[in-house]
């Protein structure tokens, strides 16, 4: 089965059946193998009302399936059926097959049989595109799979945001020649056990996480970081971005957290702010909500350098 969302501006997910590989040997008789498909689709919040379209596959033969492949269900979810600002709602769609074999045989099996599982969600965030649905309240948001997506940076000679990704990449693989000194510093996002989540709806946290940046810039490099080399403006990169709940403040508000777990640095403003471009595009391309809602965990992403 393959999930798809073929348009960034309808709310539809496509989930196509691929059935594959038939083979018959002999005189196994297939005209009377009979094989039933459907889908179990739990959503949450439960009560969200889901609106489908084309075909599950109907109950078919083996030899009918062979003829007849592939088939196409779609399924949407209209706004204002979710939980948060962001009207989230969460979808799991776990489909079965059952066989019946032909008399005199027997199935080894004769009940519902897991062949997988997909998983989806919708959201009307105003962050994104699409969030007035060209003028229909019913066709804002987008929908999206709950994937943990990949941010690429190019640390090659070249790539605009070249100084953004030896940053990021010195953060990660030589953390101790970062600022703040830190000896136990172990920034997070370049593996999925450790990842990114957007901050989107705290403002005043986004502006913590810069103040706690340019201190650092300050304090190191002087309270003239961004005019101290003629002729190339700068300004104070850091890492974890300030977007994330992972920025430079993340120890003023979760406790639990190190502090000075985060790497800032003066870096040529052109390259800052291509990275941070990639970053918005990123951001709208893979529908990426802000990380948490009521405490749990929406949206996770990645970075890699290249």
């Amino acid at each position: 089965m393959i999930e798809t969302v073929p348009k960034k501006n309808d709310r539809t997910m496509r989930i196509q059946y691929l059935f594959t590989d038939f083979v018959k040997t002999g005189t196994t008789r297939t005209s009377g193998l009979r094989i039933d498909t459907d889908g179990d689709v739990t959503t949450w919040p439960k009560q969200a009302a889901k609106k489908y379209g084309g075909q599950v596959p109907p109950t078919q033969t083996f030899d009918a399936l062979k003829a007849k492949p592939e088939y196409t269900h779609t399924m949407l979810v209209e706004p204002g059926q979710g939980t948060g600002k962001d009207d989230v709602v969460q979808m799991a769609y776990e489909p079965f097959v059952k066989l019946t074999f032909p008399s005199p045989y027997t199935s080894p099996n004769t009940g519902r049989v897991s062949v997988g599982f997909l998983a989806g969600r919708w959201d009307t965030a105003a962050y994104l595109f699409n969030k007035t649905g060209g003028g229909n309240p019913k066709k804002k948001g987008g929908a999206a799979l709950p994937l943990v997506a990949t941010l690429p940076y190019s640390a090659q000679s070249g790539a605009p945001e070249r100084a953004v990704a030896q940053h990021l990449r010195d953060a990660h693989t030589k953390p101790g020649d970062t600022k703040p000194v830190n000896a136990s510093k172990a920034v997070p996002g370049f593996d999925l056990k450790h990842t990114l989540h957007r901050l989107q709806h705290d403002g005043d946290r986004v502006k913590a996480n810069r103040r706690a940046a340019i201190a650092t810039c300050v304090k190191y490099w002087g309270a003239d970081y961004a005019t101290s080399v003629p002729g190339v403006p700068r300004e104070c990169d850091e890492y974890p971005f300030a977007s994330t709940y992972e920025g430079a403040a993340q120890s003023k508000y979760d406790q639990t957290k190190p502090k000075d777990n985060f790497s800032a640095r003066p870096l040529p403003k052109a390259d800052n702010g291509a990275g941070g471009s990639i970053l918005k595009i990123f951001m709208d391309r893979n529908r990426i909500l802000d990380g948490f809602s009521s405490g749990d965990d929406i949206d996770a992403y990645v970075v890699s350098i290249s």
